[in-house]
């Protein structure tokens, strides 16, 4: 079979050769008539399906990635996103406008040992949700300070089997404030986040010892754009944690050419992680890049 397969006849080529053109023709014909008749092509078609996907895709939870020393080399990672379902603009939400606020999101976290020999992600959280947004709830101020927020319900799990299987359902609600000139010229965002457990907790049972039941976080953001951000819970053990976030935008240090933020993250406490979230863990001061803060 190998010796026959290596002297196939000269017309083998020929022929392939003449059923590409014949091919590439039928091709050049169709495109030919969907121009004649007006009808979209397929790149047109794939195009518009493309756009619509991404008008309704924006990102969620911050996107970045930090690198820290303490205790060995580790690096954080976090992507996220939100897509909304249905047309803003289309009949259902014009009539129901509550559907155009519906969102599925997905938060994705994890932290990797980069000192280890084999550089393997100690922890990863996963974590769909599916929730309404509303931008304005509340105007006041003469526009200078509103209200808006989002309520649904969040799975969370690290996807890991036996001992080391970590999952947690929530119902939350999270309102967040806005008040522009807060202090001098900045700008202060108050976002207290609440939730509530449900379904199965046999493998974090006290998981809220931990976590508690709510979270707030405070962000200052100044005229040239720098952020700091404060984020604390404490668990219904007194146990609790801090993070804290400075984000400054690169253009302003690089001649506008890098659109990202340099972040810089500091946390402490408890429960950096689904799998050691009754651990605490050394604090760690972690600096790199953030897409959105």
């Amino acid at each position: 079979m190998h010796d026959g397969s290596l002297r196939r006849p000269l017309s083998w080529p020929v022929t392939i050769g003449f059923a590409c053109l014949v091919a590439a023709g039928f091709a050049f014909a169709e495109e030919a008539d969907e121009q004649d008749s007006g009808a979209p092509s397929q790149s047109e078609t794939q195009s518009r399906s493309f756009n619509r996907f991404v008008a309704n895709l924006s990102p969620d939870e911050p996107l970045y990635i930090v690198f820290g020393w303490r205790d060995g080399t580790n690096a954080k990672l976090q992507l996220s996103f939100k897509y909304r379902f249905l047309n803003p603009e289309g009949r259902l939400t014009a009539g129901v406008p509550f559907f155009s606020r519906v969102y599925f999101g997905y938060t994705q976290t994890s932290l990797w040992d980069l000192g280890e020999p084999s550089a393997p992600f100690f922890d990863t959280s996963y974590k769909p949700s599916l929730f309404y947004r509303h931008e304005q709830l509340m105007v006041w101020g003469s526009g200078r300070s509103w209200l808006w927020g989002q309520i649904g319900i969040e799975h969370e799990s690290n996807g890991k089997a036996g001992d080391d299987s970590r999952s947690v359902n929530t119902v939350y609600v999270r309102p967040v404030l806005e008040i522009d000139r807060a202090i001098g010229s900045a700008h202060l965002s108050v976002e207290p986040r609440l939730w509530a457990y449900f379904g199965d907790l046999s493998e974090n049972p006290d998981i809220a010892e931990y976590r508690g039941y709510g979270q707030l976080k405070l962000a200052l953001t100044g005229q040239a754009e720098w952020q700091i951000a404060a984020t604390g819970r404490v668990g219904t053990s007194g146990k609790g944690s801090l993070q804290i976030d400075f984000t400054y935008p690169m253009d302003r240090i690089l001649l506008r050419t890098f659109d990202a933020f340099l972040y810089a993250q500091y946390f402490n406490g408890w429960s950096e992680s689904l799998l050691s979230y009754d651990e605490r863990l050394p604090w760690q001061l972690r600096v790199g890049i953030a897409v959105v803060r």
